[in-house]
Formats: structure tokens, C-alpha cells, sequence
């Protein structure tokens, strides 16, 4: 527990927020930056990542009053965004797309990469390349997506078909591996770690619950029975919208604290929060135990495309990030496929080439976004703070897709409710975090390749997805280095969604990564121990990605309610939809516009932002 782990969460030995004070006087006269550093390369950091060190500061500052007084670069571009996460690139590709080539383009970003939750994470370990996701995982049924997402998925030249050669289906399972469930001493007494389906006999008699706690969990985990069975559909409905799923299962289940502690974790992974807080119809859609063959019949399905959960990139969707990024700045990576950008070394140093029409400029956090003369008819002014310094940029558009919580900040000058509407969006808090174990022998000899951790400090912790893209080979002997994923939802029970939501972010900031290490080894310890598994000398590398603001979710002040499944919310209570509208020369894209984190909900939000601004009327500079 106490051997070191090396860490590489600074580049070259140089803090990124004091990068560009070691460029040439003559570099930062053209307020170049540490990315313009030889040997800057984010994806290759361990340690804190995800809102690291120096990516939250400045904006924790703008909501505490600070203000900042800009010197102009001198610089003017037809479009500048605010965030470079999968919609703010989007957003760039498709102005580009409306305008041409030679309309210019601005990307800011706070943090030290782009692509904001589509983080990647790189490891080496014996000269051999080992690519982690540090975020958003996987694109969901492609099949499905809406037809602009379809499209520009398509257009990046992403073919989902791939997936099915490319991802290993039967590997784990050839070797013998299943799912477990880990009893967490904390939680349990002791720990106990049960292979296969809880709902199995052999397994539930093992489980470390009193005979009425396993009697329960039998019943439920059975799902034969309707508990509302006699209300109206309607009533059912409502009931079911208006009770969280813990309630539910106690009130109408009858399902005792034993049982429901074994399953409390159950949506951490999905919808970021407990059964305390999670609504019950939201449990029933998500298709949880505890309903029998209830069937409200309210979803539309109609768009639906039941695909299998395989359309992952090594990076996750770090490499959409990467495609986009690649066709606005061609010279920024080699290549041209969704194969080789798999293993494609990107040159920051060319993402802010004021050669390029398309520039994106890390570590640079706006403040302030305002139109010249605060009339929204006119082009807009907008400051940024890159390494300690102020300075100010000229658009004659901007798209906002940063969080939706700041732009009342950034632009003070939009209408008072519109403001108040931004504001009420909320962020769920998680951490990914991946180590970089030596060999997976641990896990074959347990029999495991996945366990949801009841109880535990992380919520789940899995081999990673076996996918072989390009010149990229996942892991398939045991005994070769492997990525370890595990996921952290840092909630407090007891409290409405909101207040959690807010807990766990406090929690999260105020976290050093120290904290996450001793927990991580000490949990691995005591999961794989008795497949030989030692934290001390197995982990390579530890990279913990952790989001304060993660999953976006619509939220009403009048009800204190979170909008998990906002397609079942009254039209005047979408408060994300009227929050969104253009104001002046500014328009607002982002996953908030959605109350939906997915990357088609990204994608979307992009292309609406863009149409709004009418760039087919706009002439670039």
C-alpha cells in the first residue's frame, strides 16, 4: 500500500498554467501558449486528470466576483466557441460546413485537451502503448441516432459495422469469466465477493445477509410480481413519476434495508445517482427489478434500434473528438480512417497555427462574453484567461458550449429569467478511473472480468473492453498488461438528487488524489486478493479522471426535480429548451440544451446552436 506509482501529471516537469511563461518573448507576444511547448502531449498524463489542477480555478474565481480587465490579441474570428468538448467542436465543423473553409474559427477551452468529457488516456509500459477512456465511453446504438448525428458520424468516416470484428465478444467469456458482485465490509461486515447472478441459489446462499435479507432479495431479483397491481394506468404512472425507487420497493415490495443496501448502487452507472433518489418510473424504463410485467406504455420506441453496447474506441469517444479535430486542422495528425487515429500522436502545436482557419486554444478559460457596445446586433468581444494573463478576442458570432451554470456569469447582459433558467442546470459528479495493472491473472483466477462494487468506494470495477482497432491490440493473454476501469459515484444518500449532486462535487474538488489512490489499492486488495492480486506490485499507473460536472440533467426549482427522462416532462417545465434561445449574436449549444449527456444529444445541441446563428447570411471576414 505504500510502494510508489509513478506519476506524470505535469509535462516535461512543467506545470501547465506556467508553461507559457518559458516561451520565447517573442512566442508570447503572440499569446502563445504551454501547447505550443515542444513535447506537449495531455493525453499521456496520469494522475489527476479530468478537471485537473488549473482547468476550474479561474471560473471558481469568476463565481466568487472576481473580474478581469482583457488586453486585445488583436485577433478576429467569424465564429469563436466557448468549450471544446464534442459539441463546441461540432459546433466549429458544421459553421465551417455552412460557411467554407476560409471562414475563421476559434476554439477556447479551460482545460489542458480537448474534447471535454471524451477524455483520453495513454499508458506505457515496456515500450508498448496502452489507451484508456477518461470519459464518455462509447456511442449508443448508432443505429438509432438522429439523422444530423448520423450524418456527421458518418461524415468522419465512422462505421459502426466495424464494431463487430473489431470487438472480441466471447474473449472474457472464453476464459471462463462472468460478472460478480463485491459485499463491501463497510456496508456488509465483511467482504465477500459472489460470482454469477445473485438471483441463483448457490450464489444468494453465500451472501452475507440475514435469511430475511436473502429471502427478499430472491423475491425481488425473481421480478414476478405487479405491486401495483389494481391502480389505473394513469395512477400508475403518476405514482411511479412521483416516488423515488427505494420507496417504492419498500412501500409497495415490501423489500427490507438489507436488500435494498445490496442493490442500492444499481443505477451509479447509468443515471449517476442512488435508489434513494433515482425516480421509480425512470427504475421501471431502465428496466430494474421490482415491476413484473408492469407495462405503462408511455415511451414512444419508435426510433429505437436495439444494438449491442460494442461501438467503443479504445479512448471511448475521445476518438470522435479526435476525427473532428482532425478534419478542421488536417495537419494536426496523421491519417485519414477511423482505424489509424486509434494510434495517431496529435501535434498541439499546430492546433493554434494562426495559419489555420480553424484554432483551438487550450488552458484558456473565458470570463466574459459581451457584445461591443452591449448591443446583440453587434459583433462580440470575449475575454479569457490563459496562464495568469487576461487578454480579448473579437467574433462576430459565438456559440457557448461550455457548462450552462457559467454563461450567466460570462454574459450578464441576457435577459434576467433566461439567466435564472441557465443557472437551475445541473451537473452529476463521477469519476473514471483507469489503472494500469501488469497482468490479469488475478482476475482469470477468480474467475471475474466485471464487479459491481455494494458498498464500496468505487461503484464498479471491470476489464476493459476488448476492441482491436488499426494497430491497436487489446489485451488477451492474462498474463500481458491490461487497463483496470472502475467508476465512482460520490453521493451522499438521505439527500434530494440535487443536494447530491452538489455534496459529491464539493467532495470531489476537495479530494486529493492521494485519497483516490489509497482507496482504489486498498479496494483492489480486497476484491482480487484471493486471485494473488497485489496493489503494491501489480499497478503500473494510476490516471483517475474526475468530473464535478458531469452528466447533464434539466432541473425545476418549483418541485425540486431532476429531469432523468426529460422526453416525459410537461412542455413548460423543459426549462433547459427556453434557457438555450440565441441572444443577440450569441447562440448556446452543450448536453444542458438536451438534459441528456449522450453524444447525439451533443451533436444536435451543436447543429441547432449553429442553425440559429443563420450562418448562410453571414459573410465570413
Amino acid at each position: 500500500m505504500h510502494a510508489a506509482i509513478t506519476r506524470r501529471d505535469f509535462l516535461d516537469g512543467t506545470g501547465i498554467a506556467i508553461g507559457a511563461a518559458l516561451l520565447p518573448r517573442s512566442a508570447q507576444a503572440k499569446d502563445a501558449g504551454a501547447q505550443d511547448l515542444p513535447g506537449y502531449y495531455p493525453p499521456a498524463l496520469t494522475g489527476m486528470r479530468g478537471s485537473h489542477p488549473g482547468s476550474f480555478e479561474i471560473a471558481h474565481a469568476l463565481r466568487d466576483g472576481a473580474s478581469w480587465t482583457g488586453a486585445s490579441t488583436g485577433e478576429h474570428s467569424d465564429l469563436v466557441v466557448v468549450g471544446g468538448g464534442i459539441s463546441g467542436l461540432a459546433a466549429a465543423y458544421f459553421y465551417r460546413e455552412a460557411m467554407g473553409k476560409s471562414a475563421k474559427i476559434l476554439v477556447l477551452d479551460n482545460h489542458d485537451d480537448f474534447g471535454g468529457h471524451a477524455k483520453r488516456n495513454e499508458f506505457q509500459i515496456d515500450g508498448r502503448l496502452m489507451i484508456g477512456y477518461g470519459g464518455t465511453m462509447l456511442l449508443e446504438s448508432p443505429g438509432g441516432y438522429p439523422p444530423v448525428a448520423k450524418r456527421l458520424i458518418n461524415q468522419l468516416g465512422i462505421d459502426p459495422k466495424r464494431f463487430y470484428s473489431a470487438y472480441h465478444h466471447d474473449l472474457y467469456s472464453s476464459l471462463g469469466l462472468s460478472r460478480g458482485t463485491f459485499f463491501d465490509k463497510a456496508a456488509f461486515g465483511t467482504d465477500h465477493l459472489a460470482i454469477g447472478d445473485l438471483a441463483d441459489p448457490k450464489t444468494l446462499a453465500g451472501l452475507p445477509l440475514s435469511a430475511a435479507g436473502k429471502a427478499d432479495l430472491a423475491r425481488l431479483l425473481a421480478d414476478e410480481r405487479n405491486y401495483l397491481e389494481g391502480m389505473t394506468a394513469q395512477a400508475q404512472a403518476d405514482y411511479l413519476a412521483n416516488t423515488d425507487y427505494r420507496t417504492y420497493l419498500k412501500e409497495k415490495a415490501c423489500i427490507g434495508d438489507e436488500a435494498l443496501s445490496a442493490i442500492e448502487s444499481l443505477p451509479h452507472g447509468v443515471w449517476n445517482i442512488g435508489i434513494d433518489a433515482l425516480p421509480a418510473r425512470t427504475a421501471w424504463s431502465s428496466d430494474y427489478p421490482g415491476f413484473g410485467d408492469l407495462d405503462l406504455d408511455i415511451y414512444d420506441d419508435s426510433g429505437w434500434v436495439e444494438e449491442p453496447n460494442i461501438f467503443h474506441f479504445p479512448d471511448g469517444n475521445a476518438t470522435v473528438a479526435r476525427l473532428l479535430v482532425r478534419a478542421m486542422i488536417p495537419r494536426s495528425a496523421p491519417g485519414g480512417d477511423m482505424e489509424d487515429i486509434v494510434t495517431a500522436r496529435f501535434d498541439y502545436g499546430k492546433l493554434d497555427d494562426p495559419a489555420s482557419s480553424v484554432r483551438i486554444r487550450l488552458n484558456s478559460t473565458a470570463v466574459r462574453v459581451r457584445h461591443i457596445n452591449d448591443k446583440p446586433a453587434n459583433p462580440l468581444e470575449v475575454t479569457y484567461v490563459r496562464g495568469g494573463k487576461a487578454s480579448t478576442v473579437t467574433g462576430g458570432q459565438v456559440v457557448m458550449a461550455c457548462y450552462h451554470a457559467a454563461i450567466p456569469l460570462l454574459c450578464p447582459e441576457m435577459p434576467e429569467a433566461q439567466r435564472a433558467l441557465l443557472g437551475s442546470s445541473l451537473r452529476s459528479p463521477l469519476v473514471y478511473t483507469n489503472a494500469l495493472i501488469r497482468n490479469w491473472r488475478s482476475f482469470v483466477e477468480l474467475g471475474l472480468h466485471r464487479a459491481r462494487c455494494a458498498g464500496s468506494f468505487q461503484y464498479r470495477v471491470a476489464l476493459d473492453y476488448p476492441v482491436s482497432l488499426g494497430d491497436y491490440a487489446c489485451p488477451k493473454d492474462p498474463d500481458e498488461p491490461i487497463l483496470v476501469h472502475m467508476i465512482r459515484a460520490p453521493l451522499q444518500p438521505g439527500l434530494s438528487a440535487r443536494e447530491q449532486f452538489l455534496a459529491g462535487k464539493r467532495e470531489l474538488l476537495a479530494m486529493p488524489f492521494e485519497t483516490f489512490e489509497r482507496n482504489t489499492r486498498d479496494l483492489l486488495n480486497r476484491l482480487l486478493g484471493d486471485g494473488g492480486f497485489d496493489a503494491a506490485r501489480d499497478i503500473a499507473a494510476l490516471t483517475v479522471n474526475r468530473w464535478p460536472h458531469g452528466y447533464a440533467y434539466g432541473y425545476d426549482p418549483e418541485t425540486d426535480r431532476v429531469a432523468f427522462e426529460p422526453s416525459q416532462w410537461p412542455e413548460d417545465k423543459r426549462h433547459w429548451e427556453r434557457a438555450s434561445q440565441p441572444f443577440g449574436n450569441i447562440s448556446i449549444a452543450a448536453t444542458d440544451a438536451a438534459s441528456n449527456a449522450m453524444t447525439e444529444a451533443a451533436i444536435e445541441e451543436a447543429y441547432r446552436a449553429v442553425s440559429e446563428l443563420s450562418p448562410g447570411e453571414v459573410q465570413p471576414s
